[in-house]
């Protein structure tokens, strides 16, 4: 590994249409060319986004599996860098000073190991649903979490509730170390990075199985309890253009955490959980009664409209109830013996694993 090397990791399947968008806002950036490596880990696509790749000069490497998680563990395996930054392939980085930032934090303080950006802004001209996804992904998450990623909240948020033990006008560092119940931070996205070197090296078992690579934070937290926040660099994050799509994404959510509890719902909210302590594990248990009580999540609703001043959150009661119902729907399937194949996130493709 190469001290102040930065690998950018970036999954990739069929992602003509924004990678131009991501890779020339990488390109921008202010931190030395020398010393950034952009690995494209690709699931086989059937358009451009190879030829995109190579014409930006990425280093690409085939993803068998299709599957982001396991691509972005190809990349974790193959890069060079101390550090390593993960873009999903529709996150685009609106600050050119965005790794320049990070770096900072970590060169300030060597118990900082983990930084993240400063959350997502909803692109120009995208619908409403967009912005529900970047602030909290799905209603499940939450109903559990609670947490704001958009850029307007997330680090507002972050000092409302965790103590800061170091500020600066680049970035806010925070000490989890008496904190039981963590906050959703996923490292393996939004543009956040980590040093890699110090993970490899403490944690092994990352070497191996690619269902804990959502879950790096957590295991920093047991001997690095600190993250730094970054300000003013959020992403512009182009999730969904259309209710539709997002629909399938919670339907492909919920039935990986059902179906796949052993492979994909490890490297979700299912592996996720078991990092929390007891008493917030069992609360996945209250979701079902939460969303049909219909009252709670309109209240829920009401407060976002309020504070959002988008009278389009109350779209969050109708979100709650229908994913409740998928989850009911597929206990049942499940309990009645059925298992349908894991398919990509588009589920254009079936994936073998």
């Amino acid at each position: 590994m190469n001290s102040s090397f930065v690998s950018i990791i970036i999954a990739t399947f069929n992602s003509e249409r924004l990678l131009p968008k991501v890779l020339a806002a990488v390109k921008k950036q202010t931190y030395p060319k020398d010393k950034i490596e952009i690995l494209i880990i690709d699931g086989e696509s059937k358009d451009k986004t190879l030829k995109i790749a190579k014409e930006f000069g990425c280093k690409v490497l085939n993803n068998p599996r299709t599957e982001p998680v396991y691509g972005k563990f190809l990349g974790y395996l193959n890069a060079k860098g101390q550090y390593i930054m993960y873009l999903d392939h529709d996150e685009v980085m609106e600050n050119v000073d965005s790794i320049n930032i990070k770096m900072k934090a970590f060169k300030k303080n060597a118990q900082i190991k983990a930084v993240a950006g400063s959350g997502y802004k909803n692109p120009n001209g995208y619908p409403f649903i967009n912005s529900y996804i970047n602030e909290f992904g799905d209603p499940f998450s939450f109903f559990i979490y609670k947490l704001s990623k958009d850029a307007n909240f997330f680090s507002q948020t972050m000092k409302e509730r965790y103590p800061i033990f170091l500020e600066n006008k680049f970035f806010a560092a925070f000490d989890l170390s008496k904190i039981k119940s963590l906050p959703i931070i996923e490292l393996v996205a939004g543009g956040s990075m980590f040093d890699a070197t110090t993970l490899k090296k403490e944690y092994p078992q990352t070497l191996k199985r690619y269902e804990l690579l959502p879950h790096y934070f957590y295991l920093l937290h047991s001997k690095y309890p600190f993250i730094a926040i970054t300000k003013n660099d959020a992403l512009i994050h182009y999730s969904a253009d259309n209710l539709k799509k997002y629909l399938n994404k919670i339907k492909w959510r919920v039935k990986n955490n059902i179906y796949h509890v052993s492979d994909m719902g490890e490297s979700g909210f299912s592996g996720r959980n078991k990092f929390q302590p007891s008493l917030l594990r069992l609360k996945k248990y209250l979701f079902i009664p939460y969303a049909y009580s219909l009252i709670l999540p309109l209240l829920d609703s009401i407060s976002l409209m309020i504070s959002r001043r988008k009278p389009l959150y109350l779209l969050h009661l109708p979100l709650t109830v229908y994913t409740a119902t998928l989850i009911i729907y597929h206990y049942f399937l499940r309990i009645s013996g059925k298992k349908p194949v894991l398919r990509s996130y588009d589920e254009s493709k079936e994936i073998k694993i």
